[in-house]
């Protein structure tokens, strides 16, 4: 299904308002992250609206049909949000991490690098693998960070300690060298 105009319609003691896009960007955030509004934001995950779509690409209650449906959108940055949110990224399968991973976005693979270890849903070695050899050395970087380093293998860590990124190499021989002290 594509995007689509949502139809705001506010009442007040029986008195009906019509609102348009300004009025749903500025309450789109204030609406409560709660349990009972995954229907509100299934609703708002199909909006035309780029704005709309962002703010509930960072709430923790979205349904597996919302996440979905954002995982594929054309915005860069809702789909950094949800890759992002400890929430929901624990929700990705491997055939929406992998869809992501396709796309070549260097932005998109630093969030899953640095964020890897909260892919429940996915099988983080083969990731890992794919990052680790990825040409950007921006994406390789990621894979260092404190809470993620702990997850590279030492095949994997000795492959980074010869990058060809001197940033990349260094960091990796830290990581090395604290695991063998």
């Amino acid at each position: 299904m594509k995007n689509k105009e949502i139809k705001i319609e506010l009442t007040l003691n029986s008195q009906k308002l019509h609102c348009g896009h300004n009025f749903l960007e500025d309450i789109v955030c204030k609406i409560s992250d709660i349990k009972e509004n995954k229907k509100i934001f299934d609703i708002l995950s199909y909006s035309n609206n780029d704005e709309v779509r962002e703010d509930i690409s960072r709430n923790e209650f979205l349904s597996l049909k919302a996440i979905d449906k954002l995982l594929n959108d054309e915005n860069i940055e809702v789909v950094d949000n949800l890759l992002s949110n400890r929430d929901i990224n624990k929700h990705i399968t491997n055939k929406q991490l992998n869809k992501i991973i396709k796309k070549d976005n260097t932005k998109l693979l630093c969030t899953i690098g640095k964020s890897i270890d909260e892919f429940q849903s996915c099988n983080i070695c083969k990731v890992i693998k794919k990052l680790a050899k990825y040409p950007s050395s921006k994406v390789r970087y990621s894979l260092l960070q404190w809470s993620v380093s702990d997850m590279l293998t030492m095949k994997t860590l000795k492959l980074l300690c010869n990058d060809s990124d001197t940033d990349v190499s260094n960091e990796a021989k830290k990581e090395l060298k604290s695991r063998l002290d």
